[in-house]
């Protein structure tokens, strides 16, 4: 197969049969044996195509017709992407396929014409600060925008959409008792200071994890903003600490790069690549006093059996953060799951509420940015569980510093002495 066929054959399984773009490729290139050069070009060229889809979806519409199969376009789609902003292949080729594949030459001239007479191929008469506009114009769901714009307003969530279209920075936490800090970056130049301690940030191109320091597990990616809630926190190495999580993350190796191997961790994990990750760093790094269990939050009864000093709960979320740094996410995100995700927070919350000490602390956090899945659950919750309060809450904005979406909730437990 060419790698236009190659790549037809991923973008047609990932929006047809909705599996996600890293999976697709994954697979695909496991069982077939494919140059590198052409995986790096099957992979840019569905990556682009999938940061402006919403675009050549809306172009399709006007110059050939909005009923057409989606699998007729997708070389139009190509063509398109490259032309307008890859610019890696020539066009005659794809433009071959296109007409051979679209049955159409007039319309495929028409949009051709139309996109080569103008620099702006979004229609003229859309409102460019109404969500149709900008949701062409950022590939962002319409429905996200128009949520957003009525919790946060219109100016801010301009500036969201702004940096939403670039890509995301890659931040590193540095284990500061095996690692010195200024001597690494010294030492390895694709690396700054980050805005927050015994952290960097990765600007280089090639593979970060081919680093002696990462094959020990004293340097991993972590987010900035999930550092700075774990600075903000009251651990001791003398108090138990559990996570529950229904997403990737380091959490845990953070712990364990403040107070050592031996420290006790309760890990409930409900998400089944994290969940193999841990078991096998885990292992690797001998955390003997690390219980790691394979539960939902339901269960939890059955995995703690004294209550916790501090309880961070990351129930599934709608993730909004990855709109920013998974090109196929906005595909996955629907409207309809909303209400449904909200509940499942709320019950994940209530839950891990009843394993917290008197005066302890349940700590809620969640890449997203949504006030009904934040605050607005944060305040429920209170209501209903007059035995918390409310210490901080914080959301984070990909704009600011730390480059996050990012929400957290620290709620303190209110000692009775009664137990």
């Amino acid at each position: 197969m060419t790698e236009f066929e190659i790549a037809r054959t991923i973008l047609k399984k990932l929006v047809l049969e909705d599996v996600p773009f890293a999976l697709v490729l994954r697979q695909y290139f496991k069982k077939n044996t494919v140059e590198p050069q052409v995986k790096s070009n099957v992979t840019a060229l569905v990556g682009c195509e999938l940061r402006h889809h919403y675009i050549f979806d809306n172009l399709i519409s006007r110059y050939i017709r909005d009923d057409i199969e989606f699998e007729k376009t997708i070389y139009l789609r190509f063509y398109l992407a490259n032309h307008l902003f890859l610019r890696r292949f020539k066009d005659n080729e794809l433009l071959k396929l296109t007409k051979e594949e679209m049955n159409d030459e007039k319309g495929v001239d028409d949009l051709i014409k139309f996109v080569d007479s103008t620099n702006e191929i979004i229609p003229e008469e859309l409102d460019k600060s109404s969500p149709e506009f900008l949701s062409l114009r950022f590939n962002t769901p319409v429905w996200v925008i128009r949520m957003w714009q009525k919790q946060f307003g219109k100016a801010l969530v301009f500036k969201v959409l702004k940096v939403n279209y670039r890509a995301s920075i890659a931040s590193i936490r540095i284990n500061e008792n095996h690692v010195d800090v200024a001597k690494f970056l010294s030492n390895h130049p694709d690396f700054s200071e980050a805005p927050v301690k015994n952290m960097a940030i990765y600007q280089g191109r090639g593979n970060a994890k081919g680093l002696e320091e990462f094959k020990k597990n004293d340097v991993f990616f972590m987010k900035m903003a999930t550092k700075y809630i774990l600075d903000r926190l009251e651990l001791d190495p003398f108090k138990k600490v559990a996570i529950y999580s229904e997403t990737l993350n380091n959490i845990y190796l953070d712990l364990v790069s403040r107070f050592g191997k031996d420290y006790p961790l309760e890990l409930i994990i409900n998400h089944a690549p994290s969940l193999f990750e841990t078991r096998r760093v885990a292992k690797e790094m001998g955390l003997t006093h690390a219980f790691i269990y394979d539960s939902n939050y339901s269960n939890l009864v059955t995995c703690l059996s004294n209550k916790v000093n501090i309880f961070l709960c990351m129930p599934k979320n709608t993730m909004l953060d990855l709109l920013r740094s998974t090109p196929d996410y906005f595909l996955r995100v629907k409207q309809e799951q909303l209400d449904g995700i909200i509940q499942e927070e709320f019950k994940c919350l209530d839950e891990c509420s009843k394993f917290i000490e008197d005066d302890g602390e349940l700590v809620y956090m969640i890449p997203t940015l949504s006030r009904k899945e934040s605050n607005s659950l944060i305040a429920d919750f209170l209501i209903s569980h007059p035995d918390f309060s409310l210490i901080e809450e914080h959301q984070f904005f990909p704009f600011e510093s730390f480059d996050s979406c990012m929400y957290y909730a620290r709620l303190k437990k209110v000692g009775t002495n009664n137990d």
